[in-house]
């Protein structure tokens, strides 16, 4: 009997009223929830906890992680739950199943429509309903031809207000190395910037010019820094080096590289052994020093051959140029059509048959040649010696982090120390207890438990750093209220397509394709190295490279004054502005790319909103308190 003719049949606890302390989130939840607490919380108010959460034996939620934090924010002490005993594995697919059965129900939007028609006009709040503002606009102007959920052609909608706001934001549209040059000296109190890698990322010619090398831009950025500032820049694990020279030739002193940990990476790695056997089990490498001897000796010139292998357009490549310097190799396929149709006398290189041995669970992990040459997710055994020999060998590691290096500008040549430097400009230190980790975030790349013992006596051993013992000596250590000192390493996951889009809900979107810029329905397009997006419907922020919004608050913080600006020279889609403005700090940006302008100004057009929210909120709690 397969598992899915197998019929179970589990006895479940008795739904019973629990304290919140006993349960505890599933640490692998799929689900974003955050943006949904405050619709479920004023639910719960509205109607009380109409629906139980469903934990494990353990206390671990598998259904109800959103009315767990809305309990927790409306300061519940109790929620009813049912206890169920399941399996590990179970557990998970029920978690899974309980998000995504709910998907599968369509709505009337007639009768929808006048549901919430009655309701309205009978002056209920529908806000507890969990509709966005415009889902409810369109139900409630009666547009019965069009379903605000299912999958409709977006409408360009007009942009919302602006939005007030003590807080100043200025985009520069153009290029930074002349967009720069309109800031005043010392104009400036930090630089956050994720400057291209200068890899070519998904054939985007902005990541392949050298201006992350340029040492013109960052003495343009020393000039507009004040006198201490601190500059932060990601790069790729390959560029970052060549950028580092670059800031501290133009007059920076390098002060630390920052890691971003984000493990999600997608594994680029060839494997060796495959790529043996799809050569035969055989080596070209002595080919190119031959066919040059043989082209020479039988006065044939290089394009004659060349000519068998045309460029898209029709052209011609240097591709036999590239074999006979060694520089690469010819492909099997290319090295048998030139022995048939030059006669050469060699036996044609025939891929060496792989055998079957298994599938593969997953894609997590493993190499690019086992997860997209082999279709159904093949496990394949090595079939000639020589691949045998090289299994499990590869040519990459799996991407995990990126670096950013961490400068300064000199302090003021008038001023004899940090100190006197920091009172004269407002730069020139880091914000320690702004910048910490605080207990149970993830952002800690370690043990995330707070000290039970907030302080430990001179010569007695100390939890510090990454979970690590150490004798303390000659000092004493104090372990704050407020969080762990902030590491040069930062974790939090890369950002989910919900975070990129905020305030984005007037835009078109583009498809998956056009957003990759992959033809629709192509392996490139399937591959999930085509980038974030690729099977999206309608993607509205589709800049390929965007940092998550807590890691960019993190750095703001940690080196922005009270009051201060933010300075990006490459902005992007605009996340360092969003950043800086929900830290409270004003920003300014450069961007050369349109197609962003009208991302940055939505997304900083919500950040000021949520601002604003954040200060009143603060305001009537000082008040009520």
């Amino acid at each position: 009997m397969s598992k899915s003719d197998k019929t179970t049949t589990t006895d479940h606890t008795v739904g019973e009223f629990v304290r919140l302390g006993k349960l505890h989130p599933h640490h692998k939840n799929p689900r974003n929830n955050d943006h949904a607490v405050d619709s479920i919380a004023n639910s719960i108010k509205r109607f009380g906890f109409t629906s139980p959460i469903v934990a494990n034996k353990d206390g671990t939620i598998l259904a109800g992680h959103t009315r767990f934090k809305a309990a927790q924010k409306i300061g519940l002490d109790t929620v009813p739950v049912v206890y169920v005993d399941l399996s590990p594995v179970d557990a998970e697919l029920l978690m899974i199943a309980d998000n995504k059965l709910g998907e599968k129900a369509d709505w009337n939007t007639d009768q929808l429509s006048d549901l919430l028609t009655g309701l309205k006009e009978q002056g209920e709040d529908l806000d507890v309903l969990g509709f966005e503002q415009h889902e409810l606009d369109d139900l409630l102007d009666g547009l019965d031809d069009a379903d605000p959920f299912g999958d409709s052609e977006p409408v360009e909608a007009e942009p919302p207000p602006l939005v007030e706001s003590d807080l100043d934001f200025r985009l520069l549209k153009g290029n930074c190395l002349d967009m720069l040059k309109e800031l005043p000296d010392n104009s400036i109190d930090s630089i956050v910037t994720d400057p291209p890698y200068e890899l070519g990322f998904m054939g985007k010619s902005w990541d392949s010019t050298g201006i992350a090398y340029s040492v013109e831009l960052w003495s343009e950025c020393l000039r507009v820094l004040k006198h201490g500032g601190h500059l932060v820049a990601f790069s790729g694990s390959r560029t970052v080096f060549p950028m580092g020279v670059a800031i501290a030739e133009a007059g920076f002193e390098v002060r630390d590289m920052i890691s971003w940990i984000y493990t999600s990476g997608f594994p680029k790695s060839l494997d060796i052994s495959k790529a043996i056997d799809k050569r035969g089990g055989s080596s070209v490498a002595w080919f190119g020093k031959w066919l040059k001897d043989w082209r020479l000796k039988n006065n044939i010139k290089q394009k004659d051959i060349a000519k068998l292998f045309p460029s898209k357009t029709g052209g011609l490549t240097g591709c036999v140029g590239n074999w006979e310097t060694g520089a690469n190799l010819p492909t099997p396929e290319q090295f048998n059509l030139i022995c048939d149709h030059f006669d050469l006398p060699f036996e044609n290189i025939e891929e060496a048959e792989r055998q079957i041995v298994g599938k593969h669970k997953s894609d997590a992990g493993g190499f690019v040649g086992v997860r997209l040459g082999d279709k159904g997710g093949n496990i394949t055994a090595p079939a000639s010696p020589q691949a045998q020999q090289w299994q499990g060998w590869g040519t990459a590691l799996k991407p995990a982090q990126e670096p950013a290096v961490l400068a300064r500008k000199p302090i003021d040549p008038d001023c004899s120390s940090i100190a006197e430097n920091v009172l004269k400009w407002g730069t020139g230190a880091i914000n320690i207890d702004a910048g910490r980790f605080a207990y149970g975030d993830d952002c800690h790349f370690g043990d995330t438990s707070e000290l039970k013992d907030k302080s430990k006596s001179k010569g007695q051993s100390s939890t510090v750093g990454f979970g690590q013992s150490a004798a303390m000596n000659d000092t004493i250590f104090v372990s704050s209220e407020i969080g762990r000192f902030p590491a040069n390493v930062y974790q939090c996951k890369k950002p989910q397509r919900s975070e990129k889009e905020q305030g984005l809900d007037h835009l078109t979107g583009k498809t998956g394709a056009e957003a990759t810029q992959r033809k629709e329905g192509s392996d490139g397009l399937n591959s999930p190295r085509a980038g974030a997006g690729r099977t999206a419907e309608h993607v509205k922020n589709f800049h390929p490279t965007v940092k998550p919004i807590k890691l960019m608050r993190w750095l703001c913080r940690l080196l922005t004054p009270q009051g201060g600006t933010v300075l990006d020279p490459f902005l992007g889609s605009g996340t360092t502005a969003v950043s800086a403005i929900l830290e409270g700090f004003n920003a300014v940006g450069c961007e050369m790319t349109a197609d962003y302008y009208p991302i940055i100004q939505g997304r900083v057009n919500w950040a000021k909103a949520e601002r604003n929210k954040e200060v009143l909120d603060g305001q009537k709690e000082q008040t009520d308190g």
